[in-house]
């Protein structure tokens, strides 16, 4: 009995499965809170994230002067890299003074999830940012507690798998380290420390470094061609130096650099170097920015990978073409240097025959980003048999002499 209705000709059917590539997200993109006072409205409306690329002159243009808009714009241009920005706008707070202007602009950046106001206009992008900032409203703490825009980032920076890059208050190693105890165990922040010195026309002024970190990190991606490695050991481009000097001695472990990185703090060696590979994480495997980046990459790049495979039968074929997919996957991984090692397996206890014939088919994999050099060691070891080599040629030299009288 034929299986397909009657038909009198010639006819193609799929048959099978075959391996499908595995794509990785863009994940450069930077996401950007600015108080734009000049900006014209209809280009950047007040809380929406409104895509540009840094190079683009109309639109800077048309985002206008004054804000933090230097801070965000000006940085990234200054690491010489181009970069793809989602702009959030904000409106700036009023208030009878300064303080109380800057408490109604961070309350304005928090917003709202009930109409996706400031930091979560981010979760209504066309795509997910990656490096979120807001320069000049992550350094406070507001009433002795954690930034308001940093904890409000916490569950967006979750949601798009990004990194809060955060400025801490200037004045101190001890008051950046009191701003890095509000962040217990967070993989998602990397923290800098301190502002920057930079020339605005003729006047020299402190500018947050976020934005100029967030650059160096775009511009690192460029040159390996993905997250895999940390932003740290680049010189920041555009500054005069550290708003205060940081002092750093090479081979030295006593320095405010190494404390500073001791507490997961990055900061800047010999004024112009970023300097600093750690995330807030306690988990151990969490602890390098660029291993926390690469395995977002890989989550991300396997879970929009088989909708495809959704939907279709549960088969030999289709199993087969998912794992060897992931495989394939894997083995660009190692070669790129992306990882050290990917290893996808099907394992036949993890799949029941109810879970199947539920529609559950389940695969797994284990990778490990590499972990980034960071304490370098060598062992110096005296050696005196080298004196052998004086004593020998002495005793050739003597025998010369012999042989010549």
């Amino acid at each position: 009995m034929p299986t397909t209705e009657a038909f009198h000709g010639v006819r193609v059917f799929q048959a099978g499965q075959t391996t499908r590539p595995i794509a990785v997200g863009e994940y450069s993109t930077i996401g950007a809170v600015v108080v734009a006072p000049a900006a014209e409205e209809d280009k950047f409306p007040l809380n929406v994230a409104t895509t540009i690329f840094s190079n683009d002159t109309a639109m800077r243009t048309a985002l206008g002067a004054g804000g933090n808009v230097d801070a965000v714009l000006d940085a990234i241009d200054d690491q010489g890299v181009v970069a793809e920005v989602q702009v959030v706008r904000v409106e700036e707070g009023a208030g009878a003074d300064d303080a109380a202007k800057l408490e109604a602009t961070i309350a304005n950046i928090v917003g709202s999830g009930a109409n996706n106001s400031g930091v979560h206009a981010f979760k209504e992008a066309s795509k997910p940012a990656k490096l979120l900032i807001c320069p000049g409203y992550t350094s406070q703490r507001i009433s002795d507690a954690k930034n308001p825009v940093a904890a409000e980032l916490d569950g967006i920076a979750t949601r798009l798998r990004a990194m809060k890059i955060l400025d801490t208050p200037d004045a101190s190693k001890e008051v950046a380290e009191a701003y890095r105890e509000d962040f217990t165990d967070d993989k998602r922040a990397y923290l800098f420390h301190p502002s920057a010195k930079v020339l605005v026309a003729t006047s020299v002024v402190t500018q947050p470094g976020s934005g100029r970190a967030a650059g160096l990190f775009v511009k690192r991606d460029k040159e390996v061609g993905g997250p895999f490695e940390s932003p740290s050991s680049q010189a920041m481009g555009g500054i005069l130096g550290p708003s205060r000097p940081i002092s750093y001695y090479t081979g030295e472990p006593d320095s405010e650099a190494q404390y500073l990185n001791s507490k997961q703090i990055t900061t800047l060696r010999g004024g112009f170097i970023l300097w600093g590979n750690r995330t807030c994480a306690l988990d151990p495997k969490d602890a390098f920015v660029n291993v926390v980046r690469t395995n977002d990459m890989i989550d991300e790049a396997v879970i929009n990978a088989f909708y495809w495979a959704l939907d279709r039968n549960i088969s030999v074929p289709l199993g087969t073409s998912i794992l060897q997919s992931l495989d394939a996957f894997g083995d660009e991984l190692v070669a790129k240097g992306a990882v050290l090692g990917f290893r996808p397996w099907f394992e036949k206890e993890l799949n029941a025959n109810e879970g199947m014939s539920s529609g559950i088919l389940r695969f797994d994999f284990d990778r490990l980003a590499a972990s980034p050099l960071e304490d370098l060691q060598f062992g110096v070891h005296d050696n005196l048999t080298y004196y052998a080599t004086v004593a020998n040629g002495i005793l050739v030299a003597l025998d010369r002499q012999s042989g010549a009288a």
